[in-house]
């Protein structure tokens, strides 16, 4: 089930941002089941590439931790969004933590980690800056697979993150994201053709969706 602490730990929390991010477009695509007109087409352009890479890497983490159950709704705590002070801070990327679950300290796994190489770095650290991760302390609270993505792909930069103002333990670990899949590829069935064409290159379309090379080429080069 998709709750309210769920999808804000997917993406974030209003109120975060002054003005509207690929990652709160994301939030109300997952909601509403379609993209609002009030957004600009490049922030809407954006949000479409974050959710073609959030499903290609829940589908590959889903099948490396196969045997690992989620939290099946058990987080009953105060929602942490409710603190309002955040302040920005640069963190060195390999410092993020996930909830503590024994497989994902684990390098990699083989399916995750042939998703994530086909990445290249300068695409990574856009998607990092249209979702960047929201922290307490060093722990992942928002954002939380864009800071998976950094952990991995970028362990020696520094990038900007949004610190909370007040200590929360993160809630939920990688598997309790699977539970988006089926809305994940909802929005993908509709909008696969413009994720093909909204990738910097053919080699990101190939790994952000399910079409052959050729199907690729042919799709970037109609009008």
């Amino acid at each position: 089930m998709m709750t309210p602490l769920l999808i804000d730990a997917l993406t974030i929390s209003e109120g975060r941002f002054e003005k509207p991010c690929p990652a709160l477009v994301l939030k109300m695509m997952l909601l509403n089941g379609e993209i609002s007109s009030e957004f600009s087409e490049k922030i809407k352009n954006q949000a479409l590439l974050l959710l073609a890479i959030y499903r290609k890497l829940l589908l590959a983490l889903e099948t490396d931790l196969r045997n690992v159950k989620d939290l099946k709704n058990s987080v009953k705590r105060r929602h942490w969004g409710k603190v309002d002070k955040v302040q920005d801070k640069m963190v060195v990327a390999d410092q993020l933590r996930l909830k503590h679950l024994d497989l994902e300290e684990m390098i990699l796994f083989l399916n995750t980690q042939n998703l994530l190489k086909k990445l290249p770095i300068t695409f990574v650290q856009k998607l990092i800056s249209w979702a960047p991760p929201v922290v307490s302390g060093t722990f992942l609270i928002e954002n939380v697979l864009a800071g998976y993505i950094a952990q991995k792909l970028l362990p020696l930069e520094k990038i900007k993150v949004k610190e909370l103002g007040k200590s929360v333990q993160p809630y939920f670990h990688l598997a309790d994201f699977f539970v988006f899949l089926p809305r994940l590829e909802e929005l993908y069935q509709k909008h696969q053709k413009q994720i093909v064409r909204l990738a910097p290159t053919a080699e990101v379309a190939l790994a952000l969706t399910d079409f052959g090379q050729a199907w690729i080429y042919r799709l970037r080069s109609r009008p």
